[in-house]
C-alpha cells in the first residue's frame, strides 16, 4: 500500500468502521472466553493498543505533508520505533502484573491491526 497516494478520509473511514465491526464481533466471543471480571482489562488493553498503532500510522503518513522526512529514513524509523514502542508496553505489562486479559487483548488487537493493513494493501492494488 503506498501511503503516499491514498486518500486518507476514506482509509480513515475505512479503519475506524473496521474497528466497530471487530468491536461487534468480539462482544460475543468476551462474552464466552473472558472471565466477567476482566472484559474491561481485555478491551482497555487492545484500546492501548489500537491508540499507538493509529499514532503510529499518523507518523507514517507525516512524510506526506513534509517530503524531506522520506528521504531521511523516517519510515525506517517508524518501523523500530512501532516494534520497541510494543515490545515496551508489552514488557510493561509484564513487570507492572497486569492480568493476562490485558496483554492478551494488546495482542490480538495489533494482530487485528495488522490484518486491516493486509487487507487494506490488498484492495488498494499496490
Amino acid at each position: 500500500m503506498d501511503l503516499n497516494s491514498i486518500n486518507l478520509r476514506r482509509f480513515h473511514w475505512h479503519y475506524f468502521s473496521y474497528l466497530f465491526i471487530v468491536l461487534i464481533l468480539s462482544l460475543p466471543l468476551t462474552a464466552r472466553f473472558v472471565e466477567d471480571g476482566f472484559r474491561i482489562l481485555f478491551y482497555i488493553g487492545g484500546a492501548i493498543s489500537f491508540s499507538v498503532q493509529m499514532a503510529i500510522l499518523q507518523l507514517r503518513f507525516l512524510p506526506r505533508k513534509i517530503p524531506a522526512l522520506s528521504e531521511t529514513g523516517f519510515p525506517l524509523f517508524t518501523v523500530f520505533l512501532s516494534f520497541f514502542l510494543n515490545l515496551g508496553i508489552l514488557t510493561a505489562f509484564q513487570v507492572l502484573e497486569y492480568p493476562f486479559e490485558a496483554t492478551s487483548g494488546f495482542l490480538i488487537a495489533y494482530f487485528v491491526h495488522l490484518l486491516f493493513l493486509v487487507f487494506a494493501s490488498y484492495f488498494s492494488g499496490k
